[in-house]
């Protein structure tokens, strides 16, 4: 009993350390979107590379415990949502990868649609951190809420949109717009997979399954 317990410790620290790497990365998309930084945004392109390892590290030794230990029931549940949850996990890092690919390849957007984009990040990164905090807290109760965070997502989009929708024809740099677009839709993404997470959390805690769409 003692072994696997230190083994479930040790696989929820590495999906742990692996959800706050993908928050630095996120973190960091961010900084090189506002300052058009191409060197932190190719140093997020990778760190994506560590993120794909944590994934496939957490997968073996999940296998690990799951040949060479006797789990039960609970501890099942902890193995089977960490290999869940480091899959979202590893989504979401491949959105701030997406957005680093925009700005290397794209033009410095305006202050006022900078201000619009940082305010769809901050609602999700908001969101993720309290996610995280629920899942290493083992907070179901918690993690039954977070999903209405999603919601502020969305309105934030919903704005950015429509200031998109107001420009005038002058001001219209199809390039432009389809990155602020694209990047809009990554952290909508984003913010879909922290859903995932609340919901493995929950299953983690209680053998219950949510769907939160």
């Amino acid at each position: 009993m003692v072994k696997i317990n230190l083994e479930l410790d040790l696989f929820k620290d590495n999906i742990r350390l692996m959800g706050t790497r993908v928050y630095k990365m996120h973190e960091d998309a961010l900084l090189a979107l506002k300052t058009a930084d191409k060197d932190i945004a190719l140093s997020i392109i990778e760190m994506d590379e560590y993120v794909n390892n944590d994934e496939e590290s957490i997968n073996r030794r999940a296998l690990e415990v799951l040949s060479l230990l006797a789990p039960v029931a609970s501890d099942l549940r902890i193995i089977i949502a960490g290999i869940k949850i480091a899959s979202d996990l590893e989504r979401i890092g491949d959105y701030a990868k997406n957005i680093a690919r925009f700005v290397l390849k794209s033009n410095p957007i305006t202050d006022i649609q900078m201000e619009l984009i940082e305010k769809v990040y901050v609602s999700f990164m908001d969101f993720y951190v309290k996610t995280i905090d629920a899942y290493e807290n083992r907070q179901s109760t918690l993690a039954m809420e977070l999903p209405k965070m999603d919601d502020v997502i969305d309105q934030a989009l919903r704005e950015l949109f429509f200031n998109l929708e107001k420009l005038e024809p002058n001001q219209l740099n199809t390039v432009t717009i389809i990155s602020i677009v694209g990047m809009a839709r990554n952290i909508e993404r984003a913010g879909d997979h922290t859903k995932n997470i609340c919901e493995q959390i929950i299953y983690e805690a209680t053998g219950q399954h949510y769907d939160f769409g």
